[in-house]
């Protein structure tokens, strides 16, 4: 049985033993659950990170010389048909794999489940996620060999997100090439360091980040799996881009032509200076991300002689990863970042589900902070009409609704490309299974699969 006692007089010297107000209260089920939470905290690192986080912004560069990071299109470069025959030879011999980061719920959606289960609205009523699995699908129709999927949920939303793919048979995958795993929690701090609660019993915790995908891939066994099927490349991406291509055959043949390098990330130019994405730039010489709020100003408008932006490289989270590389983070720390956000909580007198202002620091590690770490990465430079269209927010840009358009509009450039009358003003979805990047169409199959596999719509 829990003592009081013994729990007392570690959180007395913690500065935490606030977390016993309610002991009295529970029941030994649940003194025993709160005594195994507390068991596993790391009051000094939580107490270095309440430090850290009242820093004032402009200490986060540190010092460290910041310079821009040159890139260009991949598709102009003249080892293009190399790379994408390179890439095609590594999926047909089965040594490529996909790892997805799908840990955020759709709430901003206005949709209450994992966001990879929203439907866009597209025609088909597809969700994301099964837009994603039609894709590995595809590859595994092309080149003959399942691409192993490794899904990040987290633990509020991991049963759903299995039980989704369970009610759709996984789309068509085999469940045995599928590994799903939930990331690392930290706890939530209030503005004087004190870890929040959730229920009386219940520590407030929150998701450790996309940074914490290197560990909860090794923690749970599957970079192992992986490593024993023979993967070589891991294609490394977040849920909520509906044109991503998953295990681009053309981004797996630059990397793996590449041996100076140890990953690939895929870059946009930027819309304009103020676009809200991490620049990728050089850091202390080091390849690195900064977030657009840690990019001084000066810099953000800095200009080239031709006045394009001297920080352009916009980052869209797509990477790519040697099994080599991903063996090296496994085990290595990265840096806490904080933000200042609303956290529901509990207190003795009062249970907090919605706070009204933003009332507790949370911490996230960030995968980009991999980069400086493994010393060399390769910019792989694309259009974001083909290539980026997110789903963040309700309305305006990065909408369902500009998502949506992005994509009619790319695949109505595929049919014309294929030599097939289309009406101009209006859109198109072609189902994965037909074609992964616009390949395969012609007139026969256009007017087989109007209606069905093809499907028109307007916004």
């Amino acid at each position: 049985m829990v003592l009081r006692e013994d729990l007392e007089q570690l959180l007395t010297s913690a500065g935490q033993n606030h977390l016993l107000e309610a002991w009295d209260s529970l029941n030994i089920s649940q003194k025993q659950s709160l005594a195994d939470q507390i068991s596993t905290l790391d009051f000094p690192g939580l107490s270095q990170l309440h430090a850290d986080a009242q820093k004032p912004a402009e200490h986060r560069l540190g010092d460290e010389d910041i310079s821009p990071m040159p890139f260009s299109l991949a598709a102009d470069d003249s080892r293009r048909e190399y790379w994408l025959a390179t890439g095609e030879s590594v999926l047909t011999q089965g040594q490529a794999a996909a790892f997805l980061v799908a840990g955020g719920q759709g709430s901003r959606l206005g949709y209450e489940g994992p966001k990879g289960a929203y439907r866009v609205g597209l025609p088909s009523g597809k969700s994301i996620f099964q837009i994603q699995a039609e894709r590995l699908l595809r590859l595994e129709q092309l080149y003959g060999k399942p691409v192993p999927w490794c899904i990040m949920t987290s633990p509020r939303n991991h049963a759903e997100t299995v039980a989704h793919f369970e009610e759709n048979s996984f789309f068509g995958l085999s469940s045995e090439k599928i590994k799903f795993f939930p990331q690392a929690m930290i706890p939530a701090l209030d503005v004087e360091g004190k870890i929040l609660r959730e229920a009386p019993d219940r520590i407030a915790l929150v998701p450790d980040g996309n940074g914490g995908c290197f560990k909860a891939l090794s923690r749970s066994g599957a970079l192992n799996w992986l490593a024993e099927q023979g993967v070589r490349l891991v294609f490394l991406y977040g849920v909520d881009n509906i044109l991503v291509k998953v295990c681009d055959p053309f981004f797996l043949g630059a990397l793996a032509c590449s041996a100076e390098f140890k990953s690939a990330s895929k870059v946009v130019a930027k819309r304009s200076a103020q676009e809200k994405v991490g620049i990728f730039a050089f850091k202390g010489r080091k390849p690195s991300v900064i977030e657009y709020s840690d990019l001084p100003e000066s810099l953000r408008e800095q200009r080239t002689e031709d006045q394009g932006l001297a920080f352009d490289g916009g980052n869209i989270a797509v990477h790519l990863f040697r099994i080599e590389a991903l063996r090296q983070l496994e085990h290595q720390p990265l840096p806490w970042h904080a933000a200042f956000k609303k956290v529901n909580y509990w207190t003795p007198t009062h249970s907090y589900g919605d706070p009204e202002t933003a009332n507790a620091w949370k911490f996230e590690q960030f995968l980009f902070d991999s980069f400086p770490i493994l010393g060399t990465m390769y910019p792989f430079g694309v259009t974001r009409e083909e290539e980026f269209a997110p789903v963040k927010n309700a309305s305006g840009e990065d909408s369902p609704v500009s998502a949506r358009r992005m994509l009619g509009e790319l695949h109505r450039r595929w049919l014309q490309r294929a030599g097939i009358a289309v009406e101009s003003d209006t859109l198109y979805e072609i189902s994965p299974l037909l074609s992964y990047a616009g390949e395969g169409l012609d007139q026969a199959l256009f007017g087989r699969e109007l209606g069905k596999g093809i499907r028109t719509f307007r916004e």
